[in-house]
């Protein structure tokens, strides 16, 4: 059958099937949030501790930029979300500058330390499961060439933080003690982590005055000390010790640099998202693929919506899986992945009354032309930044360097054993992350993101949808009940309607719900601005310990 008319068909069976279904109203009307929306004429900071926020913050009420806010909020959830990102991982960040009106994204993915070997998967902990960590530089470069402030300005907050403490969260408390054994493993973790040989608890304040002397290392001396100084000869010395593959050579190797952002569109927004070798480029043709439907006339949590998202999101992971790795080792498919030809041949594939048994990825060729931390930062002049970090999974390699207070990444487990991920010396892995910026008619709308493994891929797109398909504010968008297809099993936080999951399991999926609310789905943050006023609205996730501010 012809494409074309393959698609028409498909359309009117979804037309249909659509009508026959009971529709239930919007999940969470904004009243009933479980976190207030934000609003602010000025300013705004959006990350995943109430802390972080308010260090970006600081620098912006002084006449710095989002720049500033963003680099200065990126260093500090460094310290108060210390599982999920620090100066011993990597991110990435989009940068949108209202003038002249154009985006970067700024890459400081880990990279493979020139000795690493492994046959079929690397280690997941230890000192063996670390690459060459990116945050210092890519933090002061975004800095540099972006902002205004000096980098001791920025960095004077999270030195605070790290010298005087916090109180712990319920939530990090949690994933100590989820981490407790391997932890355990490390004297210089367990010395930061469980001070007196047991997990800390909600309430007990977490000191760190070695990595704040590793911050005014970085302070004085920039991003030198950390890959120069006294501070890579540690690290170095570490790995020595401890059987990792990081050398002295490999740090002073290591730069943060500069990509275009992947671009597409849905329905008159332009989405500009992280490029290769990150997830944006999943995000976008999700996105592409969804957008000959008409999403809006089911309701957000329908059997109608799920559905097609899920086999929508099955063919962008599929894709992604398939050709997405770093940019400066392979061939990337970018334009044909970013087609919207292409993205229709795909949407033609999906049977909307039946889950697909496999997707495989396609064949882009032909149009060619856990354990994340997620934050956005907004200014009064139209600047948007949204910024990703980890170290991958929860505390990284469970191991801290001697008297740092930097505890390292585990990212050679993202390399893959074969394909186009493969580990290579210099090479960056290949990982989800998609922070995402939002343009309507060349001003920024939203800067928004998620960590959460896997459900990045998938959160991303929901999120955008609900701002875009159904008009939602940030918090209603970021706390509607979510859900993640892997082939024909769907997990589902247990807040969908009934007749919803009833319609699911006719379809065939296997159905697998969670908890309300449940980390598992990730810790969206965003900022959305409106177009006439300017004015930020911000939301912030209820499954961490998200937080938003702004003046």
């Amino acid at each position: 059958m012809d494409k074309r008319k393959a698609f028409s068909v498909i359309g009117l069976a979804f037309f249909l099937w659509g009508c026959s279904v009971p529709e239930r109203p919007a999940s969470v009307p904004a009243s009933a949030a479980k976190i207030a929306e934000v609003s602010a004429p000025r300013g705004m900071v959006a990350s995943a501790h109430p802390l972080a926020s308010s260090a970006g913050l600081e620098v912006l009420k002084e006449g710095g930029n989002a720049v500033d806010a963003a680099v200065a909020a990126a260093f500090a959830v460094g310290v108060v979300e210390p599982n999920a990102s620090g100066l011993g991982g990597e991110g990435i960040a989009v940068i949108f500058l209202a003038k002249p009106g154009t985006t970067v994204a700024v890459d400081y993915r880990s990279t493979a330390p020139a000795a690493a070997s492994f046959s079929e998967k690397a280690p997941s902990s230890g000192y063996a499961a670390a690459a060459v960590p990116g945050t210092a530089a890519g933090l002061c470069l975004a800095l540099e060439k972006y902002g205004t402030r000096p980098l001791s300005r920025v960095l004077a907050p999270a030195i605070k933080l790290a010298d005087e403490g916090f109180l712990i969260s319920p939530t990090l408390a949690t994933i100590i003690a989820d981490n407790y054994e391997a932890i355990s493993k490390d004297e210089a973790l367990t010395a930061i982590l469980c001070p007196e040989g047991l997990p800390l608890s909600a309430g007990e304040r977490l000191r760190q005055p070695e990595l704040a002397e590793s911050l005014r290392k970085i302070a004085s001396g920039g991003r030198d000390a950390f890959y120069w100084g006294e501070l890579a000869g540690r690290i170095a010395a570490g790995m020595e010790e401890g059987g990792g593959a990081v050398t002295a050579k490999d740090l002073a190797g290591y730069r943060a640099v500069e990509r275009p952002p992947v671009r597409g569109s849905y329905r008159g927004y332009d989405l500009v998202s992280a490029p290769p070798p990150v997830g944006g480029l999943a995000v976008i043709e999700i996105m592409h693929i969804l957008e000959p439907f008409d999403v809006a006339r089911h309701a957000p949590l329908s059997p109608a919506r799920v559905h097609l998202f899920a086999e929508a999101m099955r063919r962008g992971v599929a894709d992604w899986s398939a050709y997405v790795a770093d940019p400066d080792y392979v061939a990337v498919p970018v334009a044909g992945l970013l087609s919207k030809a292409y993205a229709r041949s795909r949407a033609a594939e999906i049977d909307l009354v039946r889950v697909s048994e496999k997707v495989e990825a396609g064949d882009p060729s032909k149009e060619e032309s856990p354990t994340t931390t997620f934050l956005a930062a907004a200014d009064e002049d139209g600047k948007l930044v949204a910024l990703t970090q980890t170290v991958s999974d929860f505390f990284g390699a469970k191991v801290a360097v001697p008297g740092t207070g930097i505890i390292l990444n585990n990212e050679l487990r993202n390399f893959s054993a074969r394909g186009v991920n493969t580990l290579a010396a210099g090479k960056r892995m290949r990982t989800t992350i998609s922070p995402t910026v939002v343009l309507r008619k060349g001003r920024g709308f939203a800067a928004l993101g998620t960590p959460g493994a896997g459900r990045i891929l998938t959160t991303t797109p929901l999120l955008l949808s609900n701002l875009i398909d159904y008009g939602m504010g940030i918090q209603e968008a970021i706390e509607l009940a979510r859900f993640y297809p892997a082939e024909k099993v769907l997990s589902y936080e247990n807040r969908f309607p009934p007749a919803t999951v009833a319609a699911l399991a006719k379809l065939g999926y296997d159905l697998k719900p969670r908890e309300a609310f449940d980390l598992y789905f990730g810790g969206a943050q965003g900022i959305l601005v409106d177009p006439k006023t300017g004015r930020k609205n911000g939301g912030a996730d209820p499954r961490r310990d998200g937080a938003v501010v702004g003046y």
